[in-house]
């Protein structure tokens, strides 16, 4: 009788070890598709990308503003734009642009635009809102 209680008790730890390996492996699948899935989404698998940094800001900026300008021939002035944070989601960036008119005549625009950062990839247009775009020759 002893060895038939044995048996049954080995049978049950052995039961709840594979149990538990059961569980591991349901949460290591479900870590795995959330990984995917936000790489899928975002381009990224990063979890913990942080806030973009003022270079980030700036070229999203310019592809903001790029098709607001009538003349296809900008060049951003990149090493002289000026940056500010107004909360962690929003920025402000203060530039010029050169652009070109059809007949040949240049012109400088200063602009002001105001950015809110929507989370997730930092490079994709998509995760941002524009929230204000001055410009003035």
């Amino acid at each position: 009788m002893a060895t038939e209680k044995d048996y049954l008790k080995a049978k049950s730890e052995k039961k709840k070890s594979a149990s538990a390996v059961a569980w591991m492996l349901v949460a290591v699948v479900v870590l795995f598709a959330v990984f995917l899935a936000k790489f899928a989404l975002t381009g990224s698998a990063s979890v913990f990308s942080g806030m973009p940094d003022s270079d980030q800001a700036y070229t999203i900026a310019k592809e903001f503003i790029t098709p607001t300008v009538l003349s296809g021939n900008i060049k951003y002035s990149d090493s002289e734009y000026k940056f500010a944070k107004k909360s962690d989601s929003v920025y402000v960036i203060k530039s010029q642009y050169s652009s070109q008119d059809n007949n040949g005549e240049s012109s400088k625009t200063n602009f002001t635009i105001t950015l809110k950062y929507n989370g997730g990839a930092a490079g994709k247009t998509q995760n941002w809102t524009m929230l204000d775009l001055n410009q003035d020759n």
